[in-house]
């Protein structure tokens, strides 16, 4: 897997997690076996050489030093590395504090005996990355040691399912998050088990062995059973579990896994896109996790209308510019470009444009492959009618096989920059055509993530500043880029390659893009301004034009049409 744009925790503070943990005595019993068990597995064997991966407040990195080894904390948190610093001058230790992230060590080849990750490889943004960094740093007789929380454990099954019959009967809110609830705090890239963790290291290690701390840890009503308990008892019963976690690492509350580098000529790496791989690999262990997430956040944070809300006014600048007729959209130039028999649609927007599709003539039928199943019921629903010419079906689009030699057209609508592996899309579009058959696009094609560029906030804040406040929806001063944790957890993934990557599968026939000011139409009522101010409407178009010509501000929104190649 590749990074494309990992969202780093970079304020992460340790604290907001543990000082909102219960004091319970499993609890207790856990953190206080976690500080034992970390520093000794990692320093088994006389390590000298210590590098702490994602180290957080450094406690342990400190103790490993005070018992004689040369260690290095890295974290990307500034906040933690203060904390670390502060560790570091209490307790007299003497380490090296980098900040940086697991993807990209700063280090060279083979310089460490250990490496240490602890609790830590559900939260990075790119495991097989890490894994694969933390073998590099690694001297070839050296050793790995990576944990992790355990949501396949014991205690997570025996929780959920304690969760599922109180919610049945009424005894648990249908909306309160619990403890080993799924999926997971978005803190985290995945859901982290045993046999996860074996296949983010595999590729570039040798199973040395595993062992688990903690058996019972969270699991309700747990803690009142101990509290009833005199204190030895309880401490002894919470010794025997933990002894049985420790020989059954898989049922164990949280894992340890110890590993020895494989040898760079022997390690899997996946095939590049261009050379018929993936960005996204299908046993990638995030990308269940964020799919999932994806269709969640569309089929229940909902269809809100238009992302882009024109209006009137906005319609007839958009269609200008994709099209060049301010009365024809993107849609009707598709459409006009038929007849077709057989169309296909990649995914749905938040617009209604398969029915407009269908209601206009656009195919006999079509094909309507989207991933949230909440999304296709809505969408059928609202169908009326065309219901009856379209047929909606369940597709992860980064990994679908579409049917060969099938379609006349196929097109897609604001969906496009939610996908990774485009270059797998493309070429299963170009194969599910028939000879001479379109491939049509309509999308978001600006900054990933919707992290707009300094230079482009600039002129669009500029030109804001020109508009009255009665023209401007809501009340907005400044505009800035969303916050990542408001948007989907695929929005925005590789959009400035959708049109590059596009061109190379397919024969490009007609290109119309606009929005090098996205997006500050999305908070102007332009239809308002045409009607009371035209010569701001005028100022507005000529101020576009102008910021197209900069090839520092390539258009965020274009509609294309392609042919497939011969």
């Amino acid at each position: 897997m590749q990074t494309q744009h990992p969202e780093l925790q970079l304020d992460w503070d340790e604290a907001n997690l543990y000082d909102n943990w219960p004091k319970r005595l499993d609890h207790d019993f856990l953190l206080g076996r976690l500080d034992e068990v970390t520093v000794n597995a990692t320093l088994t064997g006389g390590a000298q050489r210590v590098l702490d991966v994602a180290a957080a407040g450094a406690t342990h990195t400190c103790e490993m030093n005070l018992r004689g080894a040369r260690a290095v904390a890295l974290d990307p948190s500034e906040a933690m590395l203060r904390l670390a610093r502060q560790h570091m001058t209490e307790r007299g230790a003497q380490i090296t504090l980098v900040r940086g992230i697991a993807e990209t060590l700063p280090f060279g080849d083979g310089v460490f005996d250990r490496v240490l990750c602890h609790s830590a490889i559900d939260h990075v943004a790119a495991p097989d990355v890490a894994a694969r960094e933390m073998s590099r740093v690694l001297a070839p007789d050296g050793r790995l040691v990576l944990s992790a929380v355990n949501y396949g454990s014991a205690s997570a099954r025996i929780s959920r399912s304690l969760y599922a019959a109180g919610r049945r009967l009424g005894i648990v809110s249908r909306t309160e998050h619990l403890f080993w609830d799924t999926p997971v705090p978005a803190e985290h890239t995945f859901e982290c088990t045993y046999e996860r963790l074996q296949r983010v290291c595999a590729p570039y290690f040798e199973f040395d062995h595993a062992f688990g701390v903690s058996l019972g840890w969270g699991v309700p009503g747990w803690g009142g059973v101990l509290n009833t308990m005199p204190r030895r008892p309880a401490l002894d019963l919470l010794r025997v579990l933990d002894r049985l976690g420790m020989r059954v690492p898989a049922l164990a509350d949280f894992i340890y896994t110890v590993w020895r580098p494989r040898p760079r000529s022997t390690w899997r790496i996946p095939l590049p896109p261009s050379a018929g791989g993936f960005v996204v690999q299908p046993d990638d262990v995030v990308y269940p996790h964020r799919a999932a997430a994806e269709a969640w956040y569309w089929g229940f944070a909902g269809f809100r209308g238009s992302f882009v809300r024109p209006g009137v006014t906005g319609s007839r600048i958009a269609n200008q510019a994709y099209t060049g007729d301010p009365a024809r959209s993107w849609c009707d130039d598709l459409i006009g470009r038929g007849p077709f028999g057989e169309a296909a649609v990649l995914g749905c927007d938040e617009d209604e444009y398969e029915k407009e599709w269908l209601e206009k003539g656009g195919s006999r039928r079509l094909d309507v492959y989207e991933l949230s199943p909440a999304v296709i019921r809505k969408k059928r629903a609202g169908m009326g009618r065309s219901r009856r010419r379209a047929c909606f079906i369940r597709a992860d689009l980064n990994f679908f096989e579409l049917p060969a030699a099938r379609y006349d057209v196929v097109w897609s609508s604001g969906c496009l920059h939610h996908i990774v592996n485009l270059e797998h899309l493309f070429a299963q579009v170009a194969r599910s055509l028939r000879p001479g058959g379109l491939f049509a696009l309509h999308d978001y094609v600006g900054e990933p993530r919707l992290q707009y560029t300094a230079r482009r906030l600039e002129r669009v804040n500029a030109l804001l500043r020109e508009v009255p406040d009665r023209f401007r929806l809501g009340d907005v001063s400044e505009i800035r880029p969303p916050d990542p944790a408001g948007l989907s957890p695929m929005c925005g993934a590789r959009p400035g390659d959708i049109l590059p990557v596009a061109a190379a599968y397919f024969e490009p026939i007609h290109t119309g893009a606009i929005g090098a000011l996205f997006p500050l139409t999305l908070y102007l009522d332009l239809d308002a301004i045409a009607r009371e101010a035209p010569e701001l409407l005028q100022r507005l178009e000529a101020a576009e034009a102008e910021a197209a010509r900069d090839p520092a501000l390539p258009p965020c929104s274009a509609y294309a049409v392609f042919r497939k190649r011969a």
